[in-house]
């Protein structure tokens, strides 16, 4: 998980005394408001779980703090969540996720009540269901896997994700998988309205195509998907290609379709939008920078420049990553496309040290407002990568339970007003409130959260030093025969 905390803001509680709140982004997208004293609660419930693991360093308490103290706090949390997040045995555990299952539902005053929900196919075909307000993604997939008549063995192949079809047809992001932190309903509703929810399959690595084209139901899904990518242009296919796919498609032979489909050079290929790299990160380009595409394919990252010259760097050979914020870069880049974070997201740079040969390391730069959902997707094969070495398959959605977890002992959540609640995750049900309906106060909208430019925050560019990269863990059993 990516976290950010940009900025902070003010409310008054019924009292009318004034509090300040953090606004906690997670892999590049909203997801909650909390205070100081719910994030220190947490904090000691992680110490608790784990008493022979040293946790990062919490800020210290503080009365009375003026604009700067709040500056710098808000900065030290952020630090804080980071190392929370990049640690896998307390990223996964039951008491982080449940904690921001919890703080989601809050900051957005949603109750718990049914709702209908429209879980569509990458086809377009959608699937009408009835669900709680508060329930997970991973109970809200299986309510769409058994509707469809899914094998439950072969859920855990794909996953719930917020689509946007025009970002996809335009080659910029289009993609936001839903965890199980997050309500997928408050999560369109709230953080995505734009978007639809979409059952697509959630792996990298192709060999796991055959484990579904030997099913009914997960064959059509791999088929309907495979059609829609080559409809948008992330699947390309010359003309003579494009007529025997056709042939296939009008015959309905879905097999024969995805046997061809899958030796085409860019299947499984997401666009990850545009940036400005160095020329020389781009086989045959000349010139001091140059502008490409940037897409993620299994195990691998591609660019691509306008002249179709395409450079792929294997992930197994990037050491590490690093996201940095940019101040006063070429504002271009956003090449008329908003970002969903508005203006807080343009201004980024992700930098990986690649293994060009052996003992011969070299930092790859990308100018993009794309770099968080670059870096998540570089974390997903990763964490699929290091599966496979464990000798497990896909894992959707994200893995719970093991270290840090306390297992189904749940999480004691510190509301706002500081009453406390006992949340345990064996239910989605078993959520904040259960009164009706959803209450629109003051956290209810996406709107009322005046997000800052992440620009204003920094006078001046400075790389992160290697210890505060993502670390990549597959780098470690590199192998001769890879260079």
């Amino acid at each position: 998980m990516h976290f950010s905390i940009p900025d902070l803001q003010q409310f008054q509680d019924d009292n009318g005394v004034s509090y300040t709140g953090y606004n906690i982004y997670i892999d590049g997208f909203f997801h909650c408001t909390t205070r100081y004293k719910q994030l220190l609660c947490l904090h000691e419930q992680l110490q608790a779980q784990n008493p022979y693991f040293k946790l990062p360093q919490f800020p210290p308490k503080k009365l009375f703090l003026t604009s700067s103290q709040l500056e710098e706090r808000r900065i030290l949390l952020e630090k804080y969540i980071q190392l929370v997040g990049q640690n896998p045995m307390l990223a996964n555990s039951e008491l982080l996720i449940t904690f921001l299952f919890s703080a989601q539902q809050e900051t957005h005053s949603v109750r718990m009540h049914e709702v209908d929900i429209e879980i569509s196919l990458m086809n377009g075909y959608r699937i009408p269901l009835s669900v709680s307000s508060t329930d997970s993604s991973s109970t809200i997939l299986d309510i769409a896997c058994n509707y469809i008549n899914l094998p439950k063995e072969l859920s855990k192949y794909f996953s719930l994700y917020l689509f946007n079809w025009s970002c996809a047809k335009d080659g910029q992001p289009a993609l936001k998988k839903l965890e199980e932190y997050e309500s997928p309903y408050i999560s369109q509703k709230y953080v995505r309205p734009e978007d639809k929810i979409v059952l697509r399959k959630s792996y990298w690595d192709l060999c796991y195509d055959l484990d579904l084209m030997i099913d009914r139901v997960s064959l059509d899904l791999l088929y309907l998907q495979t059609i829609e990518e080559l409809d948008l242009g992330w699947l390309t296919a010359d003309s003579h290609i494009k007529d025997i796919l056709k042939s296939y498609e009008e015959k309905k032979q879905k097999r024969e379709y995805l046997e061809l489909a899958r030796t085409l050079r860019h299947y499984g290929r997401i666009p990850a939008g545009e940036a400005v790299t160095d020329a020389s990160n781009i086989s045959g380009a000349t010139g001091a920078t140059c502008r490409v595409s940037v897409a993620l394919a299994c195990r691998e990252l591609m660019l691509t420049s306008p002249q179709a010259r395409e450079q792929r760097y294997k992930v197994t050979r990037m050491r590490c990553w690093r996201i940095t914020t940019l101040h006063g870069v070429d504002q271009s880049l956003s090449n008329g496309h908003r970002s969903l974070l508005d203006e807080s997201n343009k201004n980024f740079e992700l930098s990986f040290e690649y293994l060009i040969s052996k003992d011969n390391l070299k930092w790859i730069t990308l100018k993009t407002e794309h770099a968080t959902f670059i870096s998540v997707c570089l974390q997903s094969i990763v964490d699929e990568l290091m599966r496979q070495k464990g000798g497990s398959g896909p894992a959707s959605p994200r893995a719970r339970g093991g270290g840090g977890g306390g297992g189904g002992a749940g999480l004691t959540y510190l509301r706002r007003d500081g009453s406390a609640h006992r949340v345990t995750p064996s239910s989605s049900s078993d959520t904040l409130s259960s009164a009706n309906g959803d209450s629109y106060n003051s956290g209810s909208s996406r709107e009322i959260f005046s997000v800052q430019k992440l620009t204003e925050k920094f006078a001046s560019v400075a790389f992160k030093t290697g210890k505060d990269c993502v670390e990549n863990n597959a780098f470690e059993a590199i192998g001769d025969e890879e260079l």
